[in-house]
C-alpha cells in the first residue's frame, strides 16, 4: 500500500504540473495576443484585430474574428480540459498528501487545539467559501466599479488567510490558499468562461442574433484568472521553503505573494513604461517579502549556552524525533520515503545536515511537522548546543 500511495502521488504530481503548464500557457498566450492586437489593415468589420508572431523560421498571421450569425469555422478548439485536469489532480493530491496525513500536515498543536477532522473541514470550506464569496462579489453591482471590487476582494482574501493561519498549520494554510485561488480559477472556466461562449456559438450556428456582452463577461473572468496565475504558482512552491510560511507575519506574506504575483503578470503583458505605479508596487511588495521572510521566526538559542552534549545524547534525540521519517525505512504511518532525500541513519549523515537541523528544528521549529514526535524545547536546545560546538561525533 505504501508503494501504491507513493506512485499515486508521483503520477498525480506529474499530471498536475503538465496540465497546469498547458492551462497557464494557453491563458497567458491569449492574454498577450489580446493586449497586442492591432487594427485590421483591411478594415474588415468582423475582424477585431490582427497580430503577427514569428516561430520556427516563419511567421503566423493571427486574426481575432467576431462570431457572425450563420457563419462558423469548420472546427473550434475549446480550452476546458486543461483547467479541469489541473484542479482535479490538485484536489486528489490534497487528499493523498494532506488529508490522509492530517495529524502531521493539517494541524499545529502549538497554535491551536483544532482536531485533524475539523482542520480538513476548514480546508474544504476555504475552497468552497472562497469561490462563493468571490463570485457573489463580482456578480453584485460592485462589478461595475472594478477598482473598488478588487479592493474588497483583497480585503476578503486577507481575512480568509488570516483565519486559515490561526486554524491550520502554516504549511496547510499556504497550500489551501493556493488551492482556493485555483478553485476560483477553475470555477470561472466552468461557470463564466465556457458557458457564455457556448451560448454565443449556438446562436451563431442557428443564425440568431448574438449577445456579444456574453463574450465581454467571459473575458473579464478570464482576465481575473490570469492575475491569479502567478500567485497560485508562488503558493504551490512556497511549501518547499519554510522561511515563507514560518514568518511571524505569515498572513501578510500570503497577501504580499498575491500582490507581487499579480503585479508581475501585469508588467509582463503591459510593460513597465505603461504601468509605472504597478512596477513600484510590485517592487515594494517584493522587498517587503524578503524582509519579512528573513527575520527569525522563533527563539534561537545563543552559542555557548552550556557545554556541548555527548553525541550519544544527540543521536538519541535524532532517532526518536527525526529519523522516524528521515530514514531509509521510515516508521511514521503515511510516510513512504524520507522527506527531501535527507537521511539520518548514520553519524556522518546526521553531521552532514547539522546546519539544516539548526534552522528547521531549532530556529524555525518546522521540524518535526506540527511537532508530531513531540520534541520538547530542552531537546531543541540540546541540538543547538551540539551544532554550535561544531557538531562533534564524540
Amino acid at each position: 500500500m505504501a508503494s501504491i500511495l507513493e506512485w499515486l502521488q508521483f503520477l498525480f504530481r506529474w499530471l498536475h504540473i503538465v496540465a497546469a503548464i498547458m492551462w497557464i500557457g494557453d491563458s497567458l498566450l491569449f492574454m498577450w495576443i489580446d493586449s497586442h492586437l492591432r487594427a485590421d489593415p483591411e478594415g474588415r468589420q468582423d475582424v477585431a484585430g490582427v497580430t503577427w508572431l514569428i516561430h520556427g523560421g516563419g511567421y503566423y498571421h493571427l486574426e481575432k474574428r467576431l462570431l457572425v450569425p450563420g457563419k462558423l469555422p469548420p472546427s473550434l478548439r475549446w480550452f476546458w480540459l486543461e483547467a479541469t485536469t489541473t484542479w482535479l489532480s490538485g484536489f486528489l493530491l490534497l487528499i493523498l498528501i494532506y488529508y490522509m496525513s492530517a495529524d502531521a500536515f493539517m494541524v499545529d498543536r502549538f497554535a491551536s487545539d483544532v482536531s485533524p477532522r475539523l482542520a480538513i473541514a476548514a480546508g474544504l470550506m476555504m475552497l468552497a467559501g472562497g469561490w462563493l464569496l468571490y463570485d457573489l462579489l463580482w456578480r453584485s453591482s460592485l462589478r461595475h466599479r472594478p477598482a473598488l471590487a478588487a479592493s474588497v476582494s483583497l480585503a476578503l482574501f486577507m481575512g480568509i488567510t488570516y483565519a486559515a493561519t490561526i486554524i491550520l498549520s502554516a504549511r496547510a494554510a499556504f497550500i489551501h490558499t493556493g488551492a482556493m485561488l485555483g478553485t476560483i480559477m477553475a470555477a470561472n472556466v466552468w461557470v463564466h468562461i465556457i458557458p457564455p461562449q457556448w451560448k454565443m456559438v449556438q446562436a451563431a450556428r442557428a443564425g440568431k442574433e448574438i449577445d456579444y456582452t456574453l463574450g465581454v463577461h467571459a473575458k473579464t473572468r478570464s482576465t481575473h484568472n490570469s492575475y491569479l496565475t502567478f500567485p497560485v504558482i508562488f503558493l504551490m512552491i512556497s511549501i518547499h521553503f519554510p522561511a515563507l510560511y514560518t514568518s511571524a507575519h505569515h498572513w501578510l506574506v500570503l497577501t504580499l505573494l498575491l500582490v507581487f504575483g499579480a503585479g508581475v503578470r501585469h508588467l509582463m503583458l503591459v510593460g513597465t513604461t505603461r504601468a509605472l505605479w504597478t512596477a513600484i508596487a510590485t517592487a515594494a511588495s517584493g522587498v517587503a517579502l524578503v524582509f519579512l521572510t528573513t527575520q527569525p521566526s522563533g527563539s534561537l538559542p545563543p552559542s555557548g549556552r552550556g557545554p556541548a552534549p555527548a553525541f550519544v545524547e544527540v543521536r538519541t534525540v535524532i532517532v526518536r524525533r527525526c529519523a522516524v521519517c528521515h530514514s531509509n525505512n521510515p516508521t511514521v504511518p503515511g510516510v513512504t520515503a524520507m522527506p527531501g532525500g535527507v537521511a539520518m541513519d548514520t553519524p556522518a549523515q546526521i553531521r552532514a545536515v547539522a546546519s539544516r537541523i539548526r534552522v528547521r528544528a531549532v530556529q524555525q521549529k518546522t521540524m518535526p511537522p506540527a511537532n508530531t514526535t513531540q520534541i520538547p524545547e530542552s531537546e531543541r536546545d540540546l541540538l543547538a548546543r551540539w551544532i554550535d560546538a561544531g557538531a562533534p561525533l564524540k
